[in-house]
């Protein structure tokens, strides 16, 4: 029988071994950038916590010793990761603090991208204390996470908080903090002078206070998860530089404001058409408003001929110029009807459905 030859030459390195060292990293971020809500440095089953050795990455480690080397010397795949605080009130083994400060050790001097998430195991009752009575212990595993955390936040440049977090300190200082995503009660933790993306995720009680502080001064983009026309309407006044205005949620109340608001950078607003049996909310936002640099409104709605009226109603109780009209709508450009929709020229400059342009009707 003849030998067979086998085309692999076991004296030549592998393929991906022939890469660019600078490829194999870009690979490596193109990998991380790729996972949704930040690579996650903590695996949680029903009742346990360990390392995530499963996903990127802490996976790239575990394949060879040269993709190992690559990935400890490639700082900013390190730099965005999710951290799960597990709720315990016993303090975590070693080994777990150990890997996030290993973790952040890797990341050099790169800006953070953090996500933190709070309550990942369900707290243990100890046996003389009945289940209807509340646990106020506080967590001795979160608490350790949140020392090594909280040493780093003069780096911290992206940060979400996904649940309330009661261990914060009462001045987070971070400079490099550019994005925020938190509730309204844990924005006056931080001195952030850079704070531009500011994302309030719970609604603020209209009995509960807010001082804004000089945090407020300097954020330009504000997106509120749920709120009221009253708390959209204090937002004017707390952050004075806001270029853009975004609502997912407008709360319907009985309360109708009064007086005047004058903004002098606001430039797009986006917002869902919201009625109740009290008054169209749009009309209770826009009154009294004076905007001289709007320009942008976009609608979450439908272009149907009450929603024109409403809308026409709110532009007029308002100085403002607003110049383009965008329709967020599951009703397609082809089927809206423009006989409808015409009105709307005579307050705004253009009318657009999904950002496609609706022609002015020809007279």
């Amino acid at each position: 029988m003849e030998a067979t030859h086998s085309p692999v030459n076991v004296n030549c390195p592998a393929h991906i071994h022939r890469l660019p060292i600078e490829l194999l990293q870009h690979v490596f971020l193109l990998i991380v950038n790729d996972v949704p809500d930040c690579p996650s440095i903590f695996s949680y089953g029903d009742i346990t916590i360990s390392a995530n050795v499963d996903c990127p990455p802490l996976v790239f480690t575990r394949v060879c010793q040269l993709w190992r080397v690559v990935a400890h010397s490639t700082t900013v795949i390190w730099s965005h990761f999710q951290v799960s605080l597990p709720g315990r009130v016993e303090p975590l083994k070693p080994f777990l603090p150990s890997l996030l400060q290993s973790w952040l050790a890797l990341s050099g001097s790169q800006p953070l991208t953090l996500h933190i998430i709070s309550g990942e195991l369900p707290v243990r009752i100890p046996h003389n204390r009945s289940r209807a009575q509340p646990c106020y212990e506080s967590s001795g595993a979160d608490s350790q996470l949140l020392e090594i955390l909280l040493s780093e936040t003069e780096r911290w440049e992206t940060v979400t908080l996904s649940s309330s977090i009661e261990d914060w300190s009462c001045n987070l200082y971070t400079p490099q903090l550019r994005s925020l995503q938190c509730r309204w009660s844990e924005l006056n933790c931080f001195d952030a002078p850079n704070l531009s993306h500011l994302h309030i995720t719970h609604r603020w009680p209209l009995s509960v206070g807010f001082r804004p502080t000089p945090t407020c001064n300097n954020v330009r983009h504000l997106r509120l998860a749920s709120c009221s026309v009253h708390v959209i309407r204090s937002s004017l006044t707390i952050f004075p530089h806001m270029e853009t205005l975004r609502v997912d949620i407008i709360l319907s109340t009985p309360i109708t404001p009064a007086g005047s608001i004058t903004h002098p950078h606001l430039q797009s607003i986006t917002v869902p058409f919201s009625w109740s049996p009290y008054q169209c909310e749009l009309t209770k936002m826009f009154r009294g408003l004076h905007l001289p640099m709007l320009r942008k409104l976009t609608l979450i709605a439908e272009p149907n001929e009450w929603e024109v009226t409403y809308i026409m109603e709110a532009l007029a109780s308002a100085s403002c110029d607003v110049q383009a009209l965008d329709f967020v709508s599951t009703i397609p450009l082809s089927e809206v009807d423009v006989d409808i929709v015409e009105p709307l020229f005579s307050v705004v400059r253009e009318v657009t459905v999904h950002g496609e342009l609706l022609r002015h009707p020809v007279i």
